[in-house]
């Protein structure tokens, strides 16, 4: 009975100690901002030089621009999202990415194949709301159908090695 006095009496009396420990204080947290991007707002360029290896092996035929709307897309790993906008009929020459590229349609039809050699029968339209995924390294080309906007995302570097004519294997 003594010894059960004793413990609850050295409990009472340490519970105070025990309350006035304070936990550490956790660091605080980057502070997060909302990224709106209102349809037509875009800043719309050229695709920076540095963003493409090699030369394509397919003529362009047409114009394709580029709008960052979040992130760096040259940053390795880091989170991008990029906007293209291309003009209809507008070629993309086989090439390869070395992280994975996931596409939506957001405006046209972006006909899409995958290999190392440029071949419009091997084409698949993806229309608008469409999504396609490529993962790292995977070889693959496309056409836009009419005026084109297409939604970009993926971990940085966003970079185009374009797979040449005489060397499909190029970037292996």
């Amino acid at each position: 009975m003594r010894r059960t006095i004793f413990v609850l009496t050295f409990l009472f009396l340490a519970a105070p100690t025990f309350a006035q420990t304070q936990a550490p204080a956790k660091k605080a947290a980057a502070t997060a901002m909302a990224i709106v991007v209102a349809p037509g707002s875009e800043k719309w360029g050229d695709i920076p030089a540095t963003a493409m290896v090699g030369t394509p092996s397919v003529d362009m035929g047409g114009k394709i621009q580029l709008a960052v709307v979040q992130g760096n897309p040259m940053q390795a790993g880091v989170p991008y999202t990029l906007r293209l906008s291309c003009t209809d009929g507008t070629k993309i020459a086989p090439h390869w990415h070395p992280t994975t590229e996931n596409v939506t349609v957001v405006k046209g039809t972006f006909a899409l194949g995958m290999g190392s050699k440029w071949d419009p029968a091997a084409l698949k339209d993806l229309p608008a709301g469409g999504f396609a995924s490529a993962p790292a390294r995977m070889r693959h080309f496309a056409m836009c159908k009419g005026d084109s906007v297409l939604q970009v995302h993926g971990m940085g570097p966003f970079l185009v090695n374009w797979v040449e004519a005489d060397n499909p294997k190029s970037g292996n």
